[in-house]
């Protein structure tokens, strides 16, 4: 029981450290470069971690948007061989980067540009496209 309650105060004392750097939630970071893509992440209580996934793993992306009552999200899934999928959204600092790389690193992908209003509009609604699918 004492060290269940340690770990109790220890994650209040992260969280307080985290409100006090101006963080009160979990802050995700893109990065990439032709043959991959990480997204790391730290959370309030401190805690961090980073996923990596390769561009020739990569099966299909879509574009599509979250209904946020209020504003809609804009996000991209990228699913890849072995069935998992890593979702990433407008509010990830390194979105706007990776999106107008990705026909660079994903041949056939479409461009910004041609996704981007399909997405957006009309509001509130997913929108759904796939803006790479992988020839087999």
């Amino acid at each position: 029981m004492l060290e269940g309650f340690r770990s109790y105060l220890h994650r209040v004392a992260e969280k307080q450290k985290s409100y006090r750097q101006g963080r009160r939630r979990t802050v995700y970071k893109i990065f990439h470069n032709a043959n991959a893509m990480k997204v790391s992440w730290l959370g309030v209580e401190n805690d961090r971690g980073e996923i990596v996934i390769a561009w020739k793993e990569t099966v299909r992306v879509e574009a599509f948007k979250r209904d946020l009552y209020a504003v809609d999200l804009i996000c991209l899934s990228v699913l890849l061989k072995d069935n998992k999928a890593i979702e990433i959204n407008e509010e990830m600092e390194g979105f706007e980067s990776l999106a107008g790389k990705l026909p660079e690193y994903l041949p056939g992908c479409q461009e910004f540009e041609e996704w981007f209003q399909v997405v957006a509009f009309p509001a509130f609604k997913e929108n759904n496209t796939v803006i790479y699918q992988r020839e087999v």
